[in-house]
């Protein structure tokens, strides 16, 4: 069996919506959670999910950071592209698209010495997967 190609988070791109703020990132994680008020019956397989993006990041006062861009709009609904092989999407490389709900203020972490880092995650409102269908029955 040939071996799949692997992903290497070294030409990660993340908009917001369309300025990319990957230098500013060193995590992002996209996951399933149980929606607030879901309930497991049994005759359902799980309750409804819903999508949440952990970014995890530095911390800047520059009015350009995605820190900054974070705090300035909390409340807000941006768009976002997220592109773990960078580029140009194909079947191979898949990007991701959507709306996120800037539902959390990122915390500030100041520890002596060291960068400031954040994490913070955020609920993401609506996605799609771009040039690709394997996997679109799935987000």
């Amino acid at each position: 069996m040939a071996t799949s190609q692997r992903i290497v988070a070294n030409d990660v791109v993340f908009k917001l919506p369309t300025t990319d703020y990957a230098g500013d990132l060193n995590s992002i994680e996209f996951v399933t959670e149980d929606a607030p008020g879901g309930v497991q019956t049994f005759g359902s397989f799980q309750t409804e999910q819903v999508w949440k993006a952990t970014l995890s990041g530095i911390t800047s006062g520059d009015a350009s950071s995605l820190f900054r861009v974070l705090m300035t709009n909390y409340g807000d609904e941006l768009e976002f592209t997220a592109a773990p092989q960078g580029g140009t999407a194909s079947s191979n490389a898949p990007q991701y698209e959507g709306t996120m709900k800037i539902d959390a203020l990122p915390p500030i972490s100041l520890t002596a010495g060291e960068t400031a880092q954040f994490s913070i995650t955020l609920t993401v409102k609506n996605r799609s997967e771009e040039h690709t269908s394997a996997l679109q029955s799935h987000l």
